[in-house]
């Protein structure tokens, strides 16, 4: 009876950190693997969650059993992508060498999402996790709060609500400010320096977590970085780009002139204006995108290249996107009393046709990518529910 003992690196920590391509077989080359991305990482638990595989290993040889070891790794995008790849090189370790079982041994993170793979394989004998044992005390609490905001993984999960709370608490509060202070006698209503105080740090609070979640200043560099090659290579997509930004500018323009000529019965109420801002904007928005998209297109088309599908599925669904934002917001104006029944029920039209649109849209991008791209988890899905091998 011969036994794999498994770590599984989902994220490909090995493959970014310490360039180690997976699949990795045999205890000498894991050793090596693990060693190697401790040296540049200690912090990594993937690292530890290997050596502990190793030290099973050994143990198991110890009581005479047969046994082996392998690394495989996932990719940098936790998903769908990273567990095919996830998926194919375990089909090359098991190839390898006739297994009987496998020992899982994992940091615990990623279990729910890779032993559906394992299992449609082959036996788990059992899980063994690797945790990491530390001291508490305060400073070890504030060192691993401060490491779990640095973790892409944990931000996604906790930085980006927390961000979006701050941020809208704080743009609503400001938005109030604002209306109290072009309303006369309202200047009372604001609730004092306090009440402006926590809605610029709500504001801050804010954009630092969404800053720290999506890495906003890496990706501005990037962008202009991206621009400055597009520029000296002259490319399709380079001119798209400008026309996007140029339309953004032109809508904000726009839309700030259709909004301050906006009245209620004749009266002009700042909440309104807002509304009409934003529903007319939208539009505008839309048309930088179909911008955009258009000239990645025609790039592609001439360097004779695919998945301009893709580029479609983005448009029809920012399309619904905008019919929705569109419709919503003009429903608002109407409950508010804003505009009249009769362009409510063409606004409610548009908002169904959205969704309309959105929901047809999607189905067609995942029937034709699961046509041209079908997964290993596709293949366990119909090998449970019809019966397929």
């Amino acid at each position: 009876m011969t036994t794999l003992i498994l770590n599984v690196d989902r994220d490909n920590d090995y493959g970014e950190k310490a360039s180690v391509p997976g699949p990795v077989i045999g205890y000498s080359d894991c050793y090596e693997a693990a060693l190697k991305l401790i040296s540049i990482d200690p912090e990594d638990s993937d690292a530890n969650a290997l050596f502990g595989a190793l030290k099973i290993f050994d143990d198991l040889k110890k009581e005479g059993q047969d046994v082996d070891i392998a690394l495989i790794t996932g990719d940098e995008e936790v998903g769908a992508r990273s567990d095919e790849i996830i998926a194919s090189q375990l089909d090359e370790v098991l190839k390898f060498k006739k297994f009987d079982d496998v020992i899982l041994a994992t940091d615990g993170a990623e279990d729910d999402y890779i032993m559906p793979l394992i299992l449609s394989r082959i036996k788990i004998r059992y899980v063994k996790h690797i945790i990491v044992r530390h001291n508490q005390n305060i400073e070890s609490v504030y060192y691993y709060i401060v490491k779990a905001l640095k973790d892409k993984k944990i931000a996604n999960k906790f930085q980006i609500p927390l961000g979006l709370v701050f941020l809208t608490y704080g743009l609503v509060s400001l938005s109030f400010i604002i209306y109290s202070l072009l309303t006369p006698g309202g200047v009372g209503s604001i609730g004092g320096p306090s009440a402006v105080a926590l809605t610029f740090v709500s504001m801050i609070l804010g954009a630092y977590f969404i800053e720290r979640a999506f890495e906003v200043s890496d990706r501005f560099l990037k962008l202009v970085k991206s621009f400055r090659q597009y520029a000296e290579e002259t490319r399709v997509s380079f001119i798209s780009y400008i026309i996007a930004f140029s339309l953004v500018f032109a809508g904000i323009a726009a839309s700030y002139v259709i909004a301050y000529g906006s009245t209620v019965s004749g009266k002009t109420i700042f909440l309104d204006q807002v509304l009409v801002f934003i529903s007319y904007f939208t539009w505008w928005i839309y048309g930088a995108i179909v911008a955009r998209e258009g000239g990645i297109s025609v790039e592609m088309l001439l360097n004779g290249k695919g998945g301009i599908s893709k580029n479609i599925y983005v448009l029809l669904f920012t399309l619904s996107v905008g019919f929705i934002v569109y419709g919503m917001i003009n429903y608002i104006r109407y409950i508010l009393k804003f505009i009249p029944f009769n362009s409510a029920v063409m606004n409610i039209s548009l908002l169904i046709l959205g969704i309309i649109v959105a929901v047809i849209s999607s189905v067609a991008h995942k029937y034709y990518s699961e046509k041209q791209n079908p997964t290993p988890v596709n293949n366990l899905q119909n090998s449970i529910f019809h019966g397929k091998e």
